[in-house]
This record gives structure tokens, sequence and C-alpha cells, in this order.
């Protein structure tokens, strides 16, 4: 099982390379991020393979209450609030899903809330640079390096006021969703994921949990609840 994310969408992507036996795919019709022909290209390279692509209703089996209003929220983030489900049922969660974009969601009491969308660090960092300003990356242990407390605000040159613009600043955005999707459920655990969970370790002085296959997790439970 694997979460394709918009940074592998492209034609020379990881997935081109990948070697299945079966796939079932956990998603919903039209993911907004992928390209029109998303299915026809994975499907390509599954058929090269002789692989099986079958389809999977994220939303079919869920054992828990949608809140959505109107469309349907990403199959990454029902995948993850499944896996949290499944670790205490009924319970609530804050999930922070730190990868692409950085999605912050609210589970509690049998109902998936819903919750904020921000772009994530990797997506805001290669903005900067088609802007014509300079690209920050994580260091080789994969953390975004910033000065803590307000420190963090100061940028003192270029390079420095975008680390204040993104990774610190994002810190901040993230903690204060967190806290008031908290205002809902006071007891609800943090429970990060992601490519750059690292980095919201420990935000608000709370005690998180992270587990880097939440949504694989997650969508494993669905399609086993899918087959049942």
């Amino acid at each position: 099982m694997s979460d394709i994310g918009p940074d592998s969408w492209a034609p020379e992507g990881p997935w081109t390379s990948w070697h299945f036996e079966s796939c079932h795919r956990l998603n919903r019709p039209n993911p907004p991020a992928a390209p029109k022909d998303w299915l026809n290209l994975v499907c390509a390279a599954f058929n090269v393979h002789r692989s099986e692509c079958l389809p999977l209703d994220p939303w079919s089996r869920v054992p828990f209450r949608i809140e959505y209003r109107s469309g349907q929220p990403g199959s990454d983030r029902i995948a993850a609030a499944a896996a949290c489900h499944h670790r205490r049922p009924g319970g609530s969660f804050v999930i922070i899903d730190a990868g692409t974009c950085i999605t912050v969601d609210l589970l509690s009491k049998g109902a998936w809330k819903g919750g904020a969308i921000l772009p994530g660090l990797r997506l805001q960092a290669s903005s900067m640079r088609r802007a014509g300003l300079p690209e920050i990356q994580p260091d080789d242990a994969n953390r975004w390096n910033i000065s803590p407390g307000p420190d963090g605000a100061l940028g003192t040159d270029t390079e420095a006021a975008i680390r204040a613009g993104i990774p610190w600043a994002s810190l901040h955005a993230v903690q204060a969703v967190a806290r008031g999707l908290m205002e809902f459920a006071e007891d609800a655990e943090v429970i990060l994921t992601g490519g750059d969970a690292e980095h919201f370790a420990g935000l608000g002085g709370w005690q998180t949990f992270a587990d880097p296959n939440l949504v694989l997790r997650g969508g494993a439970l669905l399609l086993k609840e899918s087959k049942t």
C-alpha cells in the first residue's frame, strides 16, 4: 500500500518504477492535486507489470460520522482518522498530517468534524523559488532549522526572513489551529504524521504522538472493512 502525494505525480515520478502484484485505489473520484489523466497514468504503469487495479471507496465503511457540509474530504484525511479511531474508538484526536499540504483535523466522539488545510513546508519553499527568491531546504536530518521563541520571527537577512515566514510561522499557525480545535475537545490526543511531522513535535507544550504510517495503517483498516 502506498500514499501517492502530489509531489509524486510528475511523469518521471518514483511511482513509475514501482512493481505491484495488485493494487487497491483509495481516493476520491477526482483528486484535486493530481493531473486530469492521473488514473490512466497509474493504471498504465500497473499494466506494464501485469497488475490489477481495483477501486476502494474510503467512505463506504467508515466507522464514524463525517460532518462535512458539502463535498468529500481527502481520503488521506479519512484514512488517518480511521487509524486513530482504531487506536481508541470514540476518542478525541487532533490529527496533524504534515506532507505536501498540512492538514489539521478533529476526530471526536465518533465524528470526523473537519479542520484546516495549509500549504506544506516544501510547497511554500518551492513557491519562493518560482518567485525568484531563495528556496530553503531542511538539513540532512530532515529538520527545518529555526530559532526558538520570538527570535525565530526576526529574520535579519533574506534567507532568515524566509525561514521566519515558512517553518517558524507554519509551526505557530498549526499550533493555533490545533489549539482552536481543542476548544471542542479538551481531552484530544495530538497525533502527528507525514514527512515533516518531526517539525511539529511537542507543539503547544502538548504531549504529541508520532506515527509515520498513520495514513497507510488507516487505509489498510478501511480495505479490510470493505472486504467483510
